[in-house]
């Protein structure tokens, strides 16, 4: 099944990753693949603990490495061996850490050939922070979330690696207020900025209008409109194109709203890159002292 799964995931002509193999490896080796690739550790060395969360797509468990004690998530998908379970452990292999990605640790498996990612812990998500929170963010805790989730794009990008699903839920935050980007499944590595690809991807509320136009020439445009979406998100408590305009954002400055113009802008050739972003005058108003921490949230 393992095979079969990787010679489909191979055979889809807009979603190829090369990245998967050497120069020198053949996409028709799907054993030496796994075999240099998916050496999978014991799953019996992490204890359970419990369930963070439940989803069509399969379960994130809690557990600690029993040698260690360290607390670490377990991400099982119910297809196993899945196209967007090895494309994410792929890219996860294959990217540095940044401390605004979640750090991959391995892959295990179990006795029953259930195959789990193992990744560091982090407390929450955006979209449960955001929801239990009850009182808004000022705009300064919005700058210190935007940045980091800027810097986490623009490496990213940089190592070739477009996200196409960017959106609170896979957006894991710490008690010190630290984001880090997760959920890889629908990600692809690009080489080129603009490409043909599957439009299927990203969530409804947070897709870039190509792709609303089902165009199949994208590129790493499509997250920045995903990350306007969540800021303005993060202004309103509320997702942006459920009907609300960002005209009633609290206390957005002339800057703040022209940050958000350009993530937002209609045509993906003029929409800002993350690099370009991060230079934005809006977050020479940040005052690094502001941090967010989860204690806020009540």
């Amino acid at each position: 099944m393992a095979k079969a799964g990787l010679l489909r995931f191979l055979g889809d002509k807009n979603d190829h990753h090369p990245f998967l193999f050497e120069h020198n490896d053949s996409q028709y080796q799907p054993d030496r693949f796994l075999a240099k690739n998916m050496i999978c550790g014991k799953a019996d060395k992490y204890e359970y603990m419990d369930t963070i969360s439940h989803g069509s797509y399969g379960t994130v468990y809690r557990a600690y490495d029993k040698r260690t004690g360290q607390i670490v998530a377990l991400k099982e998908e119910f297809n196993g061996l899945s196209t967007s379970t090895l494309r994410e452990i792929a890219i996860l292999k294959s990217l540095p850490q940044h401390p605004a990605i979640v750090k991959f640790i391995e892959v295990v498996r179990d006795d029953w050939d259930r195959v789990f990612i193992v990744m560091e812990h982090v407390e929450n998500d955006l979209a449960r922070f955001m929801a239990v929170r009850r009182q808004s963010l000022c705009p300064n805790e919005v700058k210190c979330m935007m940045k980091q989730l800027l810097e986490g794009v623009k490496f990213l990008h940089q190592n070739g690696v477009m996200h196409r699903d960017l959106k609170p839920s896979n957006i894991l935050i710490n008690k010190k207020g630290e984001l880090k980007i997760c959920d890889f499944g629908l990600s692809c590595q690009f080489e080129s900025e603009s490409g043909s690809y599957s439009p299927q991807v990203v969530t409804l509320w947070y897709r870039a209008p190509e792709l609303l136009a089902e165009v199949e020439t994208y590129s790493t445009a499509i997250d920045m409109w995903s990350l306007g979406c969540i800021m303005a998100e993060l202004l309103l408590k509320e997702v942006l194109f459920k009907g609300r305009t960002i005209s009633g954002a609290p206390l957005l400055t002339e800057l703040g709203f022209d940050l958000m113009k350009k993530l937002l802008e209609y045509d993906p050739t003029k929409r800002i890159t993350a690099e370009a972003a991060l230079n934005h005058g809006w977050f020479k108003e940040l005052d690094a002292s502001s941090g967010l921490t989860q204690g806020n949230s009540t």
